[in-house]
């Protein structure tokens, strides 16, 4: 019986063994170190899901995050992607989530992004299907290995979050995993 019991254990803990990494004290951005492991725990989770690896937490994707986060907010709480080109290029995946108030946090940002999966039907990424998917597929982009975010509140009292993926994800005509 005892030895039932520990098999038991070991088996239904395993899923949270494989997805759960260590945020750093210093998370590279605005945000809290908890804030950065509940929104990092549910990106493992939601990648644990469909059989994808976990990411690890980038103190340098979270602060790449937190300048595009602080220049959005400085320039009206606009959500838009960093351009290709100029001084703001892209470099890495992106999601963005902007909330009225600033009392949403980084794991309601996720939830949002994860929410998408409603729409998506497992296919290759297109032109036209990344627009309503593209914050889901990116979270769970198998070949991602890392992420790190940023979060700057408005004047308004508007939050902007920005997450950073890298590698990337979100390529046309290849499947998230």
């Amino acid at each position: 019986m005892r030895i039932l019991l520990i098999t038991l254990l070991a088996v239904f803990s395993m899923p949270a063994i494989l997805w759960a990494q260590d945020v750093p004290g210093k998370t590279g951005s605005d945000i809290a170190q908890a804030d950065a492991q509940a929104l990092l725990n549910h990106h493992n989770k939601v990648r644990a899901d469909v059989g994808c690896p976990p990411l690890q937490w980038s103190p340098q994707l979270a602060e790449y995050a937190q300048a595009w986060a602080n220049h959005l907010a400085s320039e009206g709480c606009l959500m838009e992607h960093r351009p290709f080109s100029g001084k703001w290029a892209q470099k890495y995946g992106e999601n963005i989530f902007w909330g009225s108030a600033s009392s949403y946090t980084p794991l309601d940002a996720s939830k949002s992004w994860y929410s998408e999966i409603a729409k998506y039907k497992y296919t290759e990424v297109t032109e036209t299907n990344y627009v309503s998917t593209g914050h889901y597929t990116q979270m769970v982009w198998k070949n991602t290995t890392h992420v790190g975010v940023g979060v700057a509140v408005c004047k308004g009292g508007g939050i902007i979050i920005v997450a950073n993926y890298n590698p990337p994800g979100n390529y046309v005509g290849q499947k998230p995993y």
